[in-house]
């Protein structure tokens, strides 16, 4: 930077601050800002300066500003070097330091960290990827949708009577029952007449034999879910022995109450 472009600083300056300027002025800060060219970004600091405060900008403000608004262009745009193999040290410092400066300077346009290193694979891998497995995106899709499961929980036979479900703690997060404990909704308050559907599930991959899959007591089926006939056959077993259970509650006499000696203030009664 030169007196006479020092001295155009400094009436940038003065249009803010209302400074006096002299030719000594002007030397002065040539000298602390020599290694500066006097650009728009040299302006654009001592504006900047000014927008944020009423202080006398110095050649200090200038300097660190200006490196502030060259950075930042920097940092958007990230340069990448892809270097040479056959370059020597002092090359690869020149044409570094000439890559950093076109982009201090705006010459590069602003991109993200993926398109600066351009990390999309090449076309050739995806065309190999293609034929290997299944695609990334291609999710497994579950095994029912909610509608499906809530049409066949709503035609399963009813458990409210007996509740066998209760053999088996509830997998609910927000209940978590354990056994021979009722199922819980929101505020503490019990399920008495049914249990959540993921307990009765519970229940009869626990006890039950599916007919679909063949999955024996505690095995899990070959599905996300139970299925559905497993279900369907835990319930039958239950309603099955509440049955058989009743019948010999029926068909059993009962027992005989005992003649017991009556106590009575006067003595014993025979």
């Amino acid at each position: 930077m030169t007196p006479a472009d020092a001295a155009e600083v400094l009436a940038l300056c003065a249009a803010f601050d209302l400074r006096t300027i002299g030719e000594a002025d002007a030397r002065a800060w040539a000298y602390a800002l020599r290694d500066l060219p006097l650009d728009d970004d040299t302006r654009r600091a001592v504006a900047d300066h000014y927008g944020v405060t009423e202080k006398r900008a110095t050649p200090a403000d200038v300097r660190r500003i200006r490196a502030r608004i060259r950075e930042a262009r920097i940092g958007a745009a990230h340069p990448v070097y892809d270097g040479n193999p056959t370059e020597t040290g002092a090359q690869f410092t020149e044409r570094r330091r000439a890559q950093l400066a076109a982009a201090a300077d705006g010459h590069l346009p602003a991109r993200s960290i993926t398109q600066a290193l351009d990390a999309a694979p090449p076309a050739a891998v995806l065309a190999l990827t293609a034929g290997v497995g299944r695609p990334v995106d291609d999710e497994p899709r579950p095994y029912i949708t909610p509608e499906q499961r809530a049409e066949i929980r709503s035609t399963l036979p009813n458990q409210r009577a007996a509740l066998p479900a209760l053999a088996v703690a509830c997998p609910v997060e927000t209940c978590r029952a354990a056994p021979r404990r009722l199922c819980k909704r929101g505020a503490g308050i019990e399920l008495r007449t049914n249990v959540h559907g993921r307990r009765r599930d519970a229940h009869a991959v626990q006890f039950a034999t599916c007919p679909e899959c063949d999955a024996g007591p505690g095995q899990h089926c070959t599905a996300p879910e139970p299925h559905p006939a497993r279900i369907r056959a835990t319930s039958v077993e239950d309603d099955e022995a509440e049955h058989d259970r009743l019948a010999r509650l029926m068909s059993t006499p009962p027992t005989p109450r005992e003649n017991r000696a009556r106590h009575t203030a006067g003595g014993i009664r025979r």
